[in-house]
């Protein structure tokens, strides 16, 4: 799904930060929420007056989620960031905007990212990106102010498109999760249910552990009764399609706190981190055409880990 697309990217540029624990503290949030942006659940009460149950909505997102070969997706985030990281005082906040294009079936994926970050001590920064990712390759192209745009490339692991057709994993937080099935609207013409979600955090994580490790990164194992102390509020809306049971919105806000030892770090600190994310998914299995640009095929070969 293009979740594990975003994942991918995320993680690919948190690697361009400067120190450890910036990159631990952004891959820890951003991993999280981007596994919660595609998590439909269960068990919600099944009482709203002429609302299908909860279940019957899961059933059809189980049954649907195979069934998705190509979609097109756009995502708006903001981050804030404060706190404490190797001894020094830090603010932070960025916005990313990321639209694209997921073609399962013939291995392919084309996404456009615009970011903005302003942190203390240091100048606002604007970065442009576009990515590629067509068969076992991931073409990358980055621009930063002052400097010429440089593409890079680099293989993809097999497990990379593995997870993106992530059914079972999707599958295992639909049954460990609750929901809430809170009303009825129509999203960019199409007739929706809403979900108020309840995700299992400890099964949340898990899943958050295995997708960190199909790119290469870790991630520490946080016991249950840690994780309840780092995400002190968490919201989750989805609106799912009443045809097709895809999913066409999602809005994920939630509020952490982040000590040394939730980072599997040494040391003292607090980090505090709030997430806005709006997902919108459309044009579900529609014909689509990726080509890769000319000025790609000179792209830098880097490594892959």
């Amino acid at each position: 799904m293009a979740v594990a697309d975003a994942l991918f990217l995320l993680f690919w540029c948190v690697q361009e930060m400067r120190t450890k624990m910036w990159k631990k503290i952004l891959c820890t949030s951003l991993v999280v929420v981007m596994v919660l942006s595609l998590t439909a659940c269960e068990r919600g009460t099944g009482e709203e007056a002429e609302l299908p149950p909860a279940q019957e909505i899961v059933n059809g997102v189980i049954d649907s989620l195979e069934k998705i070969r190509t979609t097109q997706f756009d995502m708006n985030m903001t981050m804030d960031m404060a706190g404490e990281a190797e001894d020094e005082t830090f603010e932070a906040t960025m916005v990313m905007d990321f639209s694209g294009v997921l073609d399962l079936a013939n291995r392919q994926m084309k996404a456009d990212i615009t970011m903005n970050i302003a942190a203390s001590g240091a100048d606002e920064t604007d970065m442009a990106m576009a990515m590629y990712l067509l068969d076992d390759v991931a073409y990358m192209m980055i621009e930063v102010p002052e400097m010429a745009p440089m593409w890079v490339k680099s293989e993809v692991p097999e497990a990379t498109w593995e997870a993106m057709n992530q059914v079972e994993s999707q599958i295992g937080l639909l049954e460990a999760a609750q929901v809430e099935v809170i009303g009825s609207e129509t999203i960019e013409g199409i007739d929706c249910y809403v979900l108020q979600l309840t995700p299992d955090m400890e099964q949340l994580w898990q899943v958050a552990m295995q997708q960190a490790e199909v790119i290469g990164e870790e991630m520490p194992d946080i016991a249950e009764e840690l994780l309840e102390e780092i995400f002190r509020s968490f919201s989750v809306k989805q609106w799912i399609a009443k045809d097709t049971y895809f999913l066409t919105k999602a809005e994920t806000d939630m509020d952490m706190e982040l000590t040394p030892e939730a980072l599997g770090s040494t040391g003292e600190g607090l980090t505090k981190i709030g997430i806005a994310m709006d997902l919108l998914y459309y044009n579900y299995n529609q014909q689509v055409s990726i080509v890769l640009p000319l000025e790609a095929r000179d792209a830098i070969k880097v490594p892959s880990e």
